[in-house]
Formats: C-alpha cells, sequence, structure tokens
C-alpha cells in the first residue's frame, strides 16, 4: 500500500454494500420479469462447512435443521447479476449492457438537477466516473 493508512483506502471484501437494489427495485423486478429470469440455486451460492443453529452444535434437541451458509467470496460475485428480494439472479453480456443502460439513463436524470454538491461527494464521483470514462 506505500505507505497509505489502511483505514483510509475503501476495500469491500463480501462485496460491494449497494443500496442500488433498494433504490431501484422497481426496475430490477422489471428486468427479471421481463427476460424471464430464475434465481441461482441457493445450493450454488453456499460453503463447504454447513451453519449449524447453536442449540444444535451444544447437542440439544431441536427441529432446528442444519443450513447451509453462503459462501463469501472475496470482492463478491465477480459475474453480472442482480439482487432482489434475497435472491441472485445472473444477467448474460447482453441483458447487463441493457440494465446498466437504463441505470446510467437515471443516473443522467439525477445529476441533471443537482445544483452543487460537497468537496467528499465531488471525490466520490470524480473517481466513479473516472473508473468508466477513459
Amino acid at each position: 500500500m506505500n505507505g497509505a493508512n489502511p483505514f483510509l483506502i475503501r476495500r469491500w471484501i463480501y462485496g460491494i454494500p449497494a443500496p442500488i437494489w433498494l433504490k431501484n427495485m422497481d426496475m430490477i423486478g422489471n428486468t427479471i420479469e421481463e427476460y424471464k429470469l430464475k434465481p441461482v440455486p441457493a445450493e450454488s451460492l453456499m460453503a463447504e462447512n454447513a451453519f449449524v443453529p447453536s442449540g444444535m452444535a451444544i447437542g440439544e434437541q431441536t427441529t432446528a435443521k442444519a443450513r447451509l451458509r453462503p459462501w463469501q467470496w472475496p470482492g463478491g460475485i465477480k459475474i453480472a447479476h442482480l439482487h432482489y428480494k434475497g435472491d441472485i439472479y445472473l444477467l448474460n453480456e447482453s441483458q447487463w449492457k441493457n440494465f446498466s443502460t437504463k441505470i446510467v439513463n437515471e443516473f443522467q436524470k439525477k445529476l441533471a438537477s443537482v445544483k452543487t454538491i460537497g468537496f467528499e461527494q465531488t471525490m466520490e464521483l470524480s473517481e466513479g466516473i473516472d473508473s468508466v470514462v477513459a
């Protein structure tokens, strides 16, 4: 890190916490419906070791079943996907292109109405825009 303070560098270990999924639920739901997408089966997202409820771990009689826990990918799933109502939906390149175009259009509408922004917001927007514009 070349002497940089690691606490000042954003680093997402298990995917970026992204409110985009909540803010665009209608658009995401419509996209899932439009492409007739099916959620990724939970078994495909599970870790090797089952998560065992605490009662089962200490040998108590319980009706609870051992659950598989989601695999923690460093940085999240590395292919285009949507989160919707607790499920994950994969998109192919064409589907992602169409979905991301809608998102960019929404961003453009929002930015068109902005009159001024703070310093930190300027830095964050600049970093985001620079990462997609050559």
